[in-house]
């Protein structure tokens, strides 16, 4: 029976392409999406871990700005920037840094607005330490007076600014600046399509909190030999009451977790809906194919009982030949898709060891 399913198989290969098609299309839009969605959230894991790689602590407010359960809780109120000299005078603290973060829409070359539509665009300012900085500096200088600025990479290229370029930050009132540095996110050109713009810390707190009193979140870098939890029992003892700290490694999940869930999530499920969609119609195209397979070949299968196959050996026939098409197909599929996205996935991978290295120094 094996050499009739085999000869069965190359007879009516034209009628089965039909079937293929069907099984390696449905098969490598679910495998593709799967496989997406986990390369994305690895991608941004990664990229956070580098990115925070050399923060030890974070010290924020402690309630969220949100009123809603379901949304990421990263929007914060503010502490006073008197806590950053308390904080530098913690037993184990190395740097601590003061960050503000507010809206800063970048306006191109050409005078359209950079992004606005989805992704967030940013403002705030630029930190000199390079450790518990998550942007790196790859071009130009940082910000000294207060009418320049560092823009991540990605915002640069989209709008056709470079150092030297003087341009307008909306925050949301215009603010005339000067590009003096193009700046990336760890390795990447920004985060995804959000827009950066960092002005010096006093400018920052001009523009966008209009008052210098306050600051957003402290970035703490510990000594050699201070755990991360170590550090976060020392300097969570000089904070007030609402006022709260994390470690790094903390905040990496969550901005991780806020990615999936203002992103992610949404765009895998609306993804396998249609994979779902892509099975189902496969599955009546399989099921018609064999149907009018089967139905073709009545005499043949009748020469086969009357040489002595049995039913159950014809109906394995069938099946074995079903199962075949679907194996084949499948594999196909899913090397197609693995080996398209194994490119992706790899040259965005951070080698985690690199990065460890790279914090204890």
């Amino acid at each position: 029976m094996g050499t009739v399913i085999f000869k069965g198989l190359r007879a009516h290969k034209r009628r089965l392409v039909g079937t293929f098609l069907a099984v390696f299309l449905g098969v490598a839009f679910l495998s593709g999406t799967l496989v997406l969605g986990d390369t994305l959230r690895g991608n941004f894991d990664n990229l956070f871990t580098e990115a925070n790689a050399g923060t030890d602590v974070v010290v924020r407010h402690a309630s969220s700005l949100s009123t809603d359960p379901g949304e990421p809780d990263s929007q914060r109120g503010l502490i006073d920037a008197s806590l950053v000299d308390t904080v530098r005078g913690v037993d184990g603290v190395a740097a601590a840094e003061p960050s503000v973060e507010g809206f800063g829409q970048l306006v191109g070359k050409n005078g359209d607005k950079l992004g606005g539509n989805g992704p967030p665009t940013l403002a705030g300012n630029w930190i000199d330490n390079r450790d518990v900085n998550p942007y790196r500096l790859v071009e130009g200088r940082a910000p000294r007076p207060g009418d320049e600025v560092v823009i991540n990479r990605g915002a640069a290229d989209e709008g056709g600014l470079r150092v030297g370029d003087t341009t307008t930050v909306q925050t949301p009132e215009p603010v005339p600046v000067k590009i003096v540095g193009i700046a990336t996110f760890g390795s990447a050109d920004g985060l995804g399509r959000v827009t950066f713009t960092a002005f010096t810390l006093e400018s920052a707190q001009q523009h966008l909190l209009h008052r210098s009193d306050q600051v957003g979140t402290i970035s703490v870098q510990a000594q050699p030999g201070v755990s991360q939890d170590e550090l976060l029992n020392r300097v969570q003892r000089v904070l007030p009451a609402d006022v709260d700290a994390i470690t790094g490694s903390e905040l990496t999940t969550e901005n991780t977790n806020d990615i999936n869930e203002e992103f992610l999530d949404l765009f895998t499920t609306f993804l396998t809906v249609f994979a779902g969609v892509a099975l189902l119609v496969a599955t009546f195209s399989i099921y018609n194919t064999f149907s009018i397979i089967v139905a073709q070949r009545t005499r043949e299968s009748a020469l086969l009982r009357a040489i002595g196959a049995g039913r159950r050996q014809i109906l394995v026939s069938v099946v074995a030949e079903a199962l075949l098409v679907g194996i084949v197909a499948s594999a196909v599929a899913i090397l197609g898709c693995c080996h398209s996205c194994s490119t992706v996935f790899c040259s965005a991978t951070v080698d985690r060891p690199r990065l460890l290295s790279e914090r204890s120094r």
